[in-house]
Parts: C-alpha cells; structure tokens; sequence
C-alpha cells in the first residue's frame, strides 16, 4: 500500500499552489480545473479571493484547507495526482510508456486512434495533444483500461502455413 503523501508547506499564487512536501520535493500545482468542479455548498467560501488566497496545511498534513476545521480543502493524495497529471509529457515520455506497455509503433498508433506517421511525428518532437497524454498516463496507470482497448496486431511477414 502507498503511504499518505504529507504536506509540509503551502502557499498559493492565483490558482497555483506551492506545495512543500514532507519528503522534500516542491511542486506547483495549478487547481484551476479542481477550483472550477461543482462541489459542496461549503466550499462557496473559495469564490472570495481574500479567502483562497489563505490555504494551510491540515490534518497533519493531509489537507490543504481554508476554513478552520479543515474540511475545505484537497487532500494530499489528489494534490499529487494532479501534480503527477501535470508533468511535462514528451517524446522520451511516450517512448517510456510505449516500451513499458510493449507495444509497437503500429499497436501504439491504433491504441492512441492515430496513424502510425502521426505517432512517429510525436516521437520526433511533434506537439502532442493533451487526449494523447492523458490518455497514455491512463492506461499505464491502469492495466484493466489498456487491456480493455489493446488490440495485439499480427507479427510481420507471411503467415505460417497450414499443416
């Protein structure tokens, strides 16, 4: 099982958190996306800049929280999955996931809904999409996923023949 991850030090620029953690890496996160989500009435109290602009540490540093009790807030665990999420993802990345997953060019390519030219582009330093690197991080992270929509391809070359 993974430990908690544990929060040392917070601060926060507009939507984006500096994080401390307790086992000494730092990361800005940005919670835009977290801020922007529906969530409970209780939370409304992020609305006011003043408010936000004031998040602590909690729960013996498994919060980032903005209210006293410590129930407005982002737990660690989802802070380092967005921070995780939002990591730089290049070609030697995808070249990463593509040998993690044993996969070939042409498997990579059909896996992702993209030509096998279009799949070699961003091996070779082409932008890619963000559906693309979000949907790698998924499948790598989840093995029940990829082998939902893997489909192996035939190995090259002729057939064996019958017997």
């Amino acid at each position: 099982m993974t430990e908690t991850p544990r929060i040392e030090t917070v601060s926060i620029s507009g939507t984006v958190l500096a994080v401390g953690w307790r086992d000494g890496q730092t990361e800005n996160i940005d919670i835009a996306g977290w801020l922007a989500r529906p969530g409970p009435k209780e939370f409304d109290i992020l609305k006011d800049p003043a408010v936000l602009a004031c998040p602590k540490v909690a729960g013996w540093g498994t919060v980032v929280a903005w209210d006293e009790e410590g129930d407005v807030g982002i737990d660690s665990f989802h802070l380092r999955l967005i921070a995780d999420e939002q990591k730089p993802f290049g070609p030697s990345e995808l070249a990463g996931w593509q040998s993690d997953l044993m996969l070939s060019n042409k498997e990579a390519a059909s896996l992702l809904g993209v030509g096998v030219s279009t799949y070699l582009g961003y091996k070779a330093g082409s932008p890619i999409p963000p559906v693309v690197r979000i949907a790698c991080r998924a499948m790598k992270r989840d093995p029940v996923l990829f082998e939902a929509h893997y489909r192996p391809s035939r190995p090259p070359g002729r057939p064996p023949k019958a017997a």
